[in-house]
């Protein structure tokens, strides 16, 4: 592969998922008391760079006075929770188990002493990030994977970094199902570009594949490329948010360890969640200061019992939250929920129509039984935009004040839509948007699908 030059950042981060295969679907709590441990997590990172300038990029974060938007990566920085190392020697390296290294994708790229390095560490269950411009699919391609796949539980793998050749295969392949190549990518990016992208091989960490999309603008919300020191700072926050998933993580088992057994069958659940996905993050810096955050995760249910021969009911849940420091104001939550194929159908959607108000509910009636509430520091306007004559569920979110007092930040939205589908794959597109102040735009897009 020619080795890439470093490119201008984009506003724009998503995931492209292939086919998901499923089993049945089980959930079962049985934790011991002598396999649960209480204590907290620590980390250890090695950046891998022969770039001399990073660990002074490093210390010099380290040492400055704390950002309030990055307060908790420099207090575990100070505690010795999070450890840094900086080399460029991969010969003879030998890192500790539960390591997380980090590596320039364009030096991996043309070094393959450090490509062979990084693939062995993956197989020792090692976490192994790239950063700079690269899509799950280079990922992929620099490392030598045939696949990154992902752990969703005991319902089965979630695949990343598919080409666009590889879905048309698997879709080609399978002479059940009814959707069309050009339905499937219709409005689709044919490549994502992130900034930062993490995996292990070893499903049972928590955060197993992250994809990270950072964007630089300035004073007049125009994109500027990204600095290496705001690449650092998030190989940082980066490692601090792992470290504390795997702390929720020790906590749970924690708790569930109190309970004997929890199980839930799909044959006895109304609905059964088939597919989740968490992480998708997209950061907005103005003049290198971090100044706006984005944080997506959303939840696919597949409805258990409807019986309807002719349709299988989804839902699908986004749920996100944005942030923002500085002196940047949030404005707005724009949230996309669209059916492609002509054969499936959008039947419901919540909130529905517009309204205002410091609480909304969340409820889809049968055959989809989901509800769920929303409460908000402030009292929110709720632009519903959704049409059932094209398939697609939309609201906008924002301020109730006058225009020049918008700020939103911390607000999360969790809105709902259902559909019914047909044909093997169940396929839906996501997109979301926030708007900040100084014309600052943060995007994450994906296309969910489930084989079924």
């Amino acid at each position: 592969m020619k080795k890439r030059e470093k490119a201008s950042k984009i506003a724009c981060v998503g995931l492209l998922a292939s086919a998901l295969t499923f089993n049945n679907y089980s959930i079962m709590f049985d934790a011991k008391a002598d396999t649960v441990s209480n204590s907290s997590a620590n980390s250890q990172v090695v950046i891998l760079t022969k770039d001399a300038t990073v660990d002074r990029t490093i210390e010099q974060f380290e040492d400055q006075n704390k950002d309030a938007a990055l307060t908790d990566v420099q207090e575990k920085l100070e505690n010795k929770e999070i450890q840094v190392d900086v080399t460029d020697s991969s010969k003879d390296t030998v890192f500790d188990e539960d390591t997380s290294i980090f590596a320039d994708a364009t030096e991996v790229e043309g070094n393959s002493q450090y490509q062979k390095v990084l693939k062995q560490e993956l197989n020792d269950g090692n976490r192994v990030f790239l950063y700079g411009d690269v899509s799950a699919e280079e990922y992929k391609d620099i490392l030598g994977l045939d696949k990154i796949t992902v752990d969703n539980d005991s319902a089965g793998d979630l695949e990343f970094g598919s080409s666009n050749d590889e879905i048309k295969s698997n879709i080609a392949e399978d002479k059940n199902s009814k959707v069309k190549e050009d339905e499937f990518f219709k409005d689709t990016e044919s490549k994502f570009t992130s900034h930062i992208i993490g995996y292990t091989l070893d499903d049972s960490k928590e955060l197993q594949f992250i994809d990270i999309s950072v964007n630089n603008f300035d004073g007049d919300g125009k994109s500027i490329p990204n600095s290496e020191s705001m690449l650092m700072q998030e190989v940082m926050s980066t490692q601090s948010e792992i470290l504390d998933a795997e702390n929720e993580h020790l906590a749970d088992e924690a708790e569930n360890n109190k309970t004997s057994m929890i199980g839930v069958k799909k044959a006895h659940a109304t609905n059964v969640r088939v597919k989740d996905t968490y992480n998708l993050v997209a950061k907005g810096y103005r003049l290198g200061l971090l100044v706006a955050r984005m944080d997506t995760d959303y939840h696919l249910y597949k409805q258990n019992s409807d019986g309807n021969k002719k349709y299988d009911y989804f839902t699908l849940k986004p749920v996100t939250q944005v942030h923002s420091y500085k002196g940047i104001w949030a404005g707005s939550i724009l949230t996309d929920i669209d059916v492609p194929s002509d054969s499936d159908h959008l039947d419901t959607w919540a909130p529905m129509g517009d309204r205002g108000g410091a609480k909304m509910s969340v409820s889809l009636g049968f055959p989809f039984n989901i509800s769920a509430g929303m409460s908000f520091s402030e009292s929110l306007v709720l632009d519903d935009r959704s049409s059932l004559a094209y398939d697609y569920a939309r609201w906008q979110i924002k301020d109730s004040a006058i225009e020049l007092n918008q700020n939103i930040s911390g607000t999360t939205f969790n809105p709902v839509a259902g559909w019914a589908s047909t044909g093997t794959y169940a396929t839906v597109g996501l997109k979301v948007v926030g708007s900040f102040s100084n014309y600052i735009t943060l995007t994450t897009k994906t296309k969910v699908t489930y084989d079924y």
